[in-house]
């Protein structure tokens, strides 16, 4: 968790000083287009599918101690991995163009500097995707301060090398920042995994190693992540086909909005996950049912108070972060309106990700894809039927709003055999309590803005940024008093006791 809030930390710093710069400008949109692209193969080929694919057999190999297995896969995982994705590499450096001019509506000049940036953004996606190999395997042997630091080097080095180079380089200061950062991240965790006994090898031989179930395992798992690439890479189109600026605005309030889901999401599903696994395994639903019910009121516990504490404080945030340089009030204003949409629909898109790993606890990855697929064309209509209603940018988070909340009662009814949702008076029982303990916040917060208080208009100085900071701690102090008088256990959860 404290990595992870770095991390968000240092990813709206690199958002502030990318703006500053550049501005909600053309040449943002098209920085920020870009560099989507390979964001999104890399929500493919590495983060939570091939860590999902390959922890629990190099578990296993390390436990059984079959340290040449382990070394052979690792290696055989390192090269296929560049086979696949070095010709994306090359392709983006041929025909950046014409890929760029197919998935966005820029004019000439825009794809001409995309099809400069995109190669150099496409290398950073082939190191950290064989990086993301290094730091599952850095889980495996409990190494978790490294496989979580080495993503802190990549926001440092763009956030160092645009403000340096940009004077001469303009945007492409950018590629090059983000190519030593990319390069910076993969050797840090290459050179964590060397420690034991690890070494980049080619490999093809697959005879005698877990290596194609754990491609069949890894392939289920990408399907519903390009199902989910697609359906933000359309969004991102969509956003391009609008005013200036609204695909940086877009982008900069998705920044704000994973902050807290980042953090809450990931540490409630990391510590739930591998349980329902288990109880499923065991052919315990009654325990498995348990663990989902604690996870989806624990996700409520942490993100009711959140959703609430940033929706009052949005433009104040996006403006004492971001609004310097050539980042305007009329720029923060409307990157602050997206994200209160977005606030909206969070706690659906927790509980909808919550009921997928449940899903996948009980081994039912075809189901789970569907869904996703259903969710991801619901999304596609919606923001194409409310753009053409005149909704412009809203159109985007009000799509995902009511996508993530209807496949969240499509997947709890499909879910019933296991996990019964719609009967659990347990789960209402607490998800009242949790409800009923956040009105006095969210009276405070609604007090607030019928104050309409403007000092957060003069921009990103640093007595507006510790403003900004003291009345979100107010936020969290309310939070605990709160709790503590209702008696949820919000400080025993951050604790991890029962």
């Amino acid at each position: 968790m404290v990595c992870t809030l770095i991390s968000r930390v240092l990813g709206i710093v690199r958002a502030r000083v990318i703006g500053s710069i550049f501005g909600a400008s053309g040449i943002a949109d098209v920085i920020n287009f870009t560099f989507n692209i390979p964001n999104n193969f890399r929500k493919i080929f590495a983060e939570g599918a091939i860590n999902a694919s390959i922890i629990p057999y190099f578990s296993r190999l390390i436990e059984s101690d079959d340290t040449k297995t382990t070394k052979r896969l690792f290696a055989l995982l390192c090269t296929y991995q560049t086979v696949i994705l070095l010709p994306l590499v090359l392709v983006s450096y041929f025909y950046g163009e014409p890929l760029l001019s197919f998935f966005s509506d820029f004019d000439a000049p825009k794809l001409a500097l995309g099809a400069r940036l995109l190669p150099f953004f496409m290398v950073y996606l082939l190191t950290i995707s064989i990086g993301s190999v290094f730091n599952g395997l850095l889980h495996c042997h409990k190494s978790f301060f490294h496989s979580h630091a080495a993503p802190l080097l990549f926001s440092l080095s763009v956030i160092i090398g645009v403000q340096l180079l940009h004077p001469y380089f303009g945007a492409m200061s950018m590629a090059y920042s983000a190519l030593v950062g990319g390069l910076l991240q993969g050797t840090y965790s290459y050179l964590a995994v060397r420690r034991y006994g690890y070494r980049l090898k080619i490999a093809f031989k697959t005879k005698g190693t877990p290596f194609k179930p754990l491609m069949k395992s890894w392939a289920q798992m990408v399907i519903s992540s390009i199902i989910l690439v697609i359906a933000q890479m359309v969004a991102f189109w969509f956003a391009s086909s609008l005013t200036v600026g609204s695909v940086t605005a877009f982008s900069n309030s998705l920044i704000f909005w994973q902050a807290p889901y980042g953090i809450f999401f990931n540490a409630v599903v990391a510590v739930s996950f591998p349980a329902m696994s288990r109880a499923f395994g065991m052919g315990c639903h009654d325990e498995l049912q348990k663990v989902s019910r604690e996870a989806l009121i624990n996700l409520l516990t942490f993100l009711l108070p959140s959703t609430i504490i940033l929706f009052a404080l949005s433009n104040e945030s996006v403006s004492s972060v971001l609004q310097t340089g050539n980042y305007t009030l009329a720029d923060a204003n409307l990157t602050a309106h997206i994200l209160r949409y977005y606030l909206v629909g969070m706690i659906f898109a927790s509980w909808f990700n919550l009921l997928q790993r449940v899903g996948y606890s009980a081994e039912r990855h075809r189901t789970m894809t569907r869904v996703t697929a259903l969710m991801s064309i619901f999304d596609i209509a919606l923001m194409w039927l409310f753009i053409r209603l005149g909704l412009g940018i809203r159109s985007l988070p009000l799509a995902s709003i009511f996508s993530f909340a209807l496949c969240f009662v499509i997947l709890a009814y499909i879910l019933r055999d296991i996990y019964p949702l719609y009967k659990d008076k347990e789960l209402y029982r607490g998800v009242l309590r949790v409800t009923l303990a956040n009105i006095p916040l969210l009276a405070l917060s609604v007090l607030y803005k019928l104050m309409g208080l403007r000092w957060h208009e003069t921009g990103s100085t640093f007595s507006n940024l510790a403003l900004t900071v003291i009345l979100g701690s107010v936020g969290v102090v309310v939070t605990l008093v709160l709790y503590a008088m209702t008696d949820i256990p919000f400080l025993r959860l951050l604790k991890g006791k029962k």
